[in-house]
């Protein structure tokens, strides 16, 4: 198989891994639709919201479910107005718009694939960094065993789950290219439109991030409406509620074995991950 065949399956792979079972696609849709009808009722109106459309963006792993169930949340869905769309490959029709009054979590693309979308109304973009390191140390672990069934792909996890870890972690590696480098054409990037943080500032300043991202989205909730949503989408909150949803056993999406690259990295998995973008961990503020 040829790295290029290679790549596109990793990225396949990493955007599938996030959704719903493919078997239900055309439920998605058929709420696109309606999404779409619910949009037109509200341009035809005047009830358009004041900001039309948000969009969680950034790549697999690096807080997407987290923002999704930020912007999801009851409380902040009924200051915004907004309906959330189902994650479909976005990237598939870059410049097509999307409804007016929606929130659309997990865009996975570049920067130059954000400047192809069309807006049609006021919008906001919230871009979300990770260690880039550990992008590949916490899709392993989604590959290896908590994530759900992703049809097509589990004859592969079953090969990962057969390897040393660290061979595991440099396939992932060497599959990740393309992630590495859309996640680099966002660094820096200056637009009144655009606030990016950071999954890792996130976790240790959780009061002051959350302020952030609902301020630039033009969010104004009232002090207890924050702490009740502050305190949902703790990450203690989000991996009781998803092992709620899970078969008894199971291991949620919240990892309860938090290994980062600090202790699974070796040289070799150093220089791979350097390799697909030269010095991105540095220009993104993370330790060399």
């Amino acid at each position: 198989m040829s790295p290029s065949t290679l790549e596109a399956r990793a990225r396949e792979w990493s955007t599938r891994a996030v959704q719903w079972d493919p078997a239900r696609n055309n439920i998605k849709r058929a709420v696109h639709l309606a999404a779409r009808a619910r949009g037109a009722r509200l341009e035809r109106t005047g009830q358009v919201p004041a900001i039309a459309n948000i969009y969680a963006a950034g790549s697999p792993k690096a807080g997407s479910q987290w923002m999704k169930a930020l912007f999801d949340h009851p409380v902040v869905r009924r200051h915004t107005g907004l309906f959330t769309l189902p994650q479909l490959d976005y990237q598939l029709k870059p410049s097509k718009p999307f409804p007016a009054g929606t929130f659309v979590p997990g865009l996975y693309f570049s920067h130059d694939e954000y400047l192809a979308m069309t807006h049609r109304h006021p919008y906001r973009l919230i871009y979300m960094f990770r260690d880039p390191r550990d992008l590949f140390v916490s899709g392993y672990f989604s590959a290896i065993g908590t994530h759900r069934p992703v049809a097509g792909y589990e004859g592969w996890r079953e090969e990962l789950r057969s390897k040393p870890v660290g061979e595991g972690l440099l396939e992932l590696i060497h599959l990740g290219g393309s992630r590495l480098q859309e996640m680099a054409t966002w660094a820096g990037v200056d637009d009144p439109h655009v606030a990016t943080f950071k999954l890792e500032e996130i976790n240790a300043d959780p009061r002051g991030n959350v302020t952030g991202i609902l301020e630039h989205c033009e969010i104004d909730l009232s002090p207890d409406e924050f702490e009740t949503v502050l305190h949902d989408v703790s990450r203690e909150a989000l991996q009781v509620k998803d092992l709620a949803q899970r078969s008894e056993g199971s291991e949620s999406h919240y990892r309860v074995d938090r290994k980062t690259y600090r202790e699974l990295f070796t040289d070799e998995h150093y220089a791979a991950v350097d390799a697909l973008s030269p010095g991105l961990a540095v220009r993104l503020g993370y330790d060399a």
